[in-house]
């Protein structure tokens, strides 16, 4: 294994750093909550991490500013560990440099760095925490390859632990000439960690160790999806049965049964994305989340169509379509429900900005509102 390199906060933040301090946001009130935006616009002098306020009861945002600097900041994660309060976020320290990055959430949401860790030829197109909040693995898009470090109890980031070189690849040569991994998930028993390779049409499964963030290949080491499916993310449902990969290049949605004593998928069933007659060719399927209900399943259509969509989840696992919500945007990259359910916010990528749609808690059906607030390349929402 190769070890990665820790960058000090010095040469991170650099010049930034007095840029930054000069703006401070306001503590937050008991009516709002710290929100964060990724963006994955990869110039030198880039966005990075965004925080804002959310308000709740008004749907809005307030205070919305830069509070780090990073190359391509795509997806970010956050902790809470003896009310010591962390953000993770995965960026790029230099065009084929991937860094992981540790921050400290200050109650107004500022970031103090504590460290990076870099990896030579890794592109952070995703991470995903453990349960335990004690090890963070990620994905790498352009090079197949997959990573896990160890969280200290101050934050601290390890260099990487675990790392594996993917192969293969599927039958759209313009897509799958090699491995992509994705997206990454961990098993609801913290046993697992999955992760979605669009360019194999695999989802590979690890056995993971989470107190050393080590990951084995399980055996079998992975779940064969239908030949250019295209795997892009997966999210397990609440009651710890079933899965559900959203595939970005056939534009589908599948069902799958989880085996958490093997560490296994089946398939199920599979749900088009699109309407019958769809332009599959020139679509991708994007995210998939589900509500903590158990209840409501979203995701979307980007290119082809550029539509929200809401499923009911059955009893039996099974989707049903409840809506098509026009984005009014461009390239739905990513999108959180805010934690009293009663809003959506998206990260359009190519519009540049997140957008805030209402939330029928009960329904599940969405609405857009005129809450429009810009980031450039937005890509990932968080709240905290």
């Amino acid at each position: 294994m190769t070890k990665g390199h820790t960058m000090t906060r010095r040469s991170f933040l650099s010049t930034a750093a007095a840029t930054l301090a000069a703006t401070q946001l306001p503590a937050a009130d008991s009516t709002e909550s710290l929100v964060y935006l990724g963006s994955t616009d990869n110039k030198d002098n880039g966005p990075g991490i965004h925080a804002a306020l959310w308000n709740s009861h008004t749907g809005t945002l307030s205070n919305l500013r830069l509070v780090s600097p990073a190359i391509s900041a795509g997806f970010l994660a956050s902790s809470n560990i003896g009310g010591t309060r962390l953000l993770f976020a995965g960026h790029q320290a230099a065009p084929k440099v991937g860094a992981l990055s540790s921050f400290r959430i200050a109650p107004s949401g500022d970031l103090t760095l504590i460290n990076t860790v870099t990896t030579p030829d890794f592109d952070m197109v995703h991470l995903a925490l453990d349960h335990t909040q004690r090890c963070i693995v990620a994905a790498s898009y352009g090079s197949g390859k997959i990573l896990s470090v160890t969280i200290a109890p101050d934050g601290h980031l390890s260099a990487p632990v675990s790392q594996f070189q993917l192969s293969g690849s599927g039958p759209i040569a313009s897509r799958q000439k090699s491995p992509h991994a994705h997206g990454v998930c961990i098993s609801p028993d913290n046993r697992f960690a999955l992760i979605n390779d669009l360019g194999t049409d695999r989802i590979m499964v690890y056995k993971l160790d989470a107190s050393t963030a080590t990951l084995t290949p399980n055996d079998p080491p992975y779940f064969k999806a239908t030949p250019g499916a295209g795997p892009r993310h997966l999210a397990f449902h609440p009651n710890g049965k079933w899965a559900y990969s959203v595939n970005e290049l056939d534009s589908t949605l599948t069902l799958l049964h989880w085996n958490a004593s093997a560490g296994t998928l089946t398939q199920v069933a599979s749900t088009p994305t699109l309407p019958v007659g769809g332009d599959v060719a020139n679509n991708r399927a994007g995210e998939v989340v589900i509500d903590k209900t158990g209840r409501i399943l979203y995701s979307c259509n980007r290119g082809a169509v550029e539509d929200l969509i809401v499923y009911t989840i059955g009893s039996d696992g099974h989707l049903t379509l409840v809506e098509r919500q026009p984005l009014n945007g461009k390239e739905a990259r990513h999108f959180a429900i805010s934690p009293d359910g009663g809003f959506f916010l998206v990260a359009e990528q190519f519009s540049n900005q997140v957008a805030v749609f209402t939330r029928n808690r009960q329904t599940g059906v969405i609405a857009s509102t005129p809450n429009h607030y810009e980031v450039t390349n937005a890509s990932c929402v968080l709240f905290v």
